[in-house]
């Protein structure tokens, strides 16, 4: 059996914590400043680090492109229809859309598509380059939006190739760089994420990248500015984390190796506490009680029990529905 790597297991439990936390200030973000500048640093980096491990595996690329239909599709399919039933039911949202992806569904529907699509991708000559022109450029047109996620499909890509072009030998190279350079990105993108949080000129919403910056009512240059700063620290912030997180097996690593049982379930436990913290007026409480609810939802999500539970149920559907 191949052993697990440890520190994208790491990695990737920090990650995904940032993932519940950072959906749990959605609404408190609103009405606190300190929390808008927690979102705001998380949103800098947490999918883009995230996309950039999922194209890191993804070299299998046969694998990757048979598997992208039960792995990404099907869960997104499952999740979509009652995730829209439960939003309608809490007042989240009076809109139902089956092919604008929900909340964090955005991320199974790019996902297929990257899957199924990088063997095409990969044939084309400096596609890596190709990508960051394309991803800077998309909020230009109107067409690329939130509908089947082809706006961040699009804008997110580049850490999907950076992933899989990325390779042990520059990963061990990273690694042994000193980390006082890779602390000081951090407390530098803790103030970009201050400035972003206390701009008028600059709304959190450009961080979702699913939309055209005409709908931010900012101007074409800005807009192009800001994509351009958002890749330079989320590649920065990327290889931070490659650099600084350990690889022994920590309290991190249960929560890396058990992330998709918490991926798709944890919407609905924060959506619910969203009907709880809607009626707090203490902002400093509301935030403590964020931080409580995401620490134990991920914890909660990622026991085995829960994470075998999820994967069960779902390989029964794909053998249901899909041809071996």
């Amino acid at each position: 059996m191949k052993e697990r790597n440890l520190l994208f297991d790491n990695i990737k439990g920090l990650l995904i914590f940032l993932v519940v936390f950072g959906h749990s200030l959605e609404l408190l973000k609103n009405e606190y400043i300190i929390a808008n500048i927690i979102y705001t640093f998380i949103y800098f980096f947490h999918m883009p680090a995230f996309i950039f491990i999922s194209g890191y595996f993804s070299k299998d690329l046969k694998k990757s492109q048979d598997s992208a239909f039960e792995k990404f599709l099907l869960p997104f399919l499952i999740i979509t229809l009652p995730w829209n039933i439960v939003s309608f039911i809490l007042g989240i949202t009076d809109n139902y859309s089956f092919f604008t992806p929900a909340w964090a569904m955005w991320y199974l529907f790019s996902m297929f598509i990257w899957k199924l699509l990088l063997p095409y991708l990969l044939k084309i000559k400096r596609i890596f380059k190709i990508s960051i022109f394309l991803g800077i450029t998309a909020g230009l047109f109107m067409e690329f939006n939130s509908f089947m996620s082809i706006s961040r499909t699009i804008t997110f890509l580049p850490y999907f190739l950076a992933g899989y072009f990325f390779d042990d030998i520059l990963i061990e190279k990273l690694r042994k760089k000193p980390k006082l350079p890779f602390i000081f990105v951090i407390i530098s993108v803790a103030l970009v994420a201050i400035y972003f949080s206390t701009s008028d000129l600059i709304p959190v919403e450009i961080l979702w990248l699913d939309r055209p910056f005409i709908n931010l009512n900012y101007s074409m240059k800005l807009g192009l500015i800001i994509r351009i700063l958002l890749y330079g620290i989320g590649f920065l912030m990327t290889f931070t984390l490659l650099n600084l997180i350990t690889e022994k097996k920590c309290f991190l690593s249960k929560l890396g190796k058990n992330t998709l049982s918490v991926y798709l379930l944890h919407i609905f436990l924060i959506g619910a506490f969203f009907g709880i913290s809607r009626n707090i007026s203490n902002n400093i409480l509301n935030l403590i009680l964020c931080t409580i609810v995401s620490i134990i939802t991920t914890y909660i999500l990622s026991t085995n029990p829960v994470n075998n539970t999820v994967s069960k149920f779902l390989n029964f559907v794909a053998r249901k529905i899909i041809k071996k």
